[in-house]
């Protein structure tokens, strides 16, 4: 049997005592990504707003919305408008060129087809002690995206299960470990190993070692 195979098998069966061990938050509600890009702007405005000091409630009261969308928009879960995001800016005295430069297309080559080291668009989730970057080219047309995840040891998605749009993701660890829950089955994995699941899934993840993991994630093209 292939090591391949063996962790297949070896996962497939993990024992109820290990589940016990990393709850999977039965009864609360599973999160839905919008899109990479919106967990981008959530995230830099989240950011922004603890460093000022503001609540959700003074946030959204100045920009005339409800704190459950704030919150929403924050984690990624919903899409900005152009004018909430403009209200956002103003409040939160946040560029919009700040906002908007990782969802333009990256400076590289003339033509999109190149992106150099260094300037691929970047999510960095600090809390959660993750940082990702979209390798994928602007003149990709394709229905896949590349992303290159690090995590830090201890890092995680959180104790919430979340999903994206259905579609199936492929990842590889490149180095150090990945705990990887999907619905109730927990996945071990180790530098060299490969996975894959429906973005439809419930899940998360973490690094449970004491060096950082990187992964490489294919995932599909979500149209805007």
């Amino acid at each position: 049997m292939t090591r391949h195979a063996a962790l297949v098998s070896k996962t497939s069966e993990t024992s109820a005592s290990a589940l016990q061990a990393h709850p999977t938050s039965a009864g609360a509600p599973v999160q839905r990504i919008s899109s990479v890009i919106d967990l981008w702007v959530g995230e830099q405005l989240r950011q922004r707003r603890k460093a000022q000091g503001h609540s959700l409630q003074q946030v959204a009261a100045s920009c005339e919305i409800s704190v459950s969308l704030l919150s929403q928009i924050e984690r990624g879960l919903r899409s900005v408008s152009p004018r909430t995001l403009e209200a956002l800016s103003m409040v939160l005295q946040l560029p919009l060129e700040t906002l908007s430069r990782n969802i333009q297309p990256s400076e590289g080559e003339a033509d999109g087809s190149v992106v150099r080291a260094g300037r691929h668009r970047r999510l960095d989730q600090e809390d959660r002690r993750i940082c990702k970057e979209n390798l994928t080219p602007p003149a990709a047309l394709g229905g896949i995206e590349m992303y290159r995840a690090l995590i830090e040891p201890g890092g995680s998605t959180g104790e919430a299960l979340f999903m994206t749009h259905k579609g199936e993701q492929v990842g590889y660890v490149i180095a150090g470990q990945l705990e990887l829950l999907i619905e109730d089955r927990l996945h071990k994995l180790l530098a060299g190993d490969s996975f894959c699941y429906d973005g439809g899934s419930p899940r998360r993840w973490r690094n449970p070692g004491p060096t950082p993991t990187t992964v490489l994630w294919a995932i599909p093209r979500v149209p805007r």
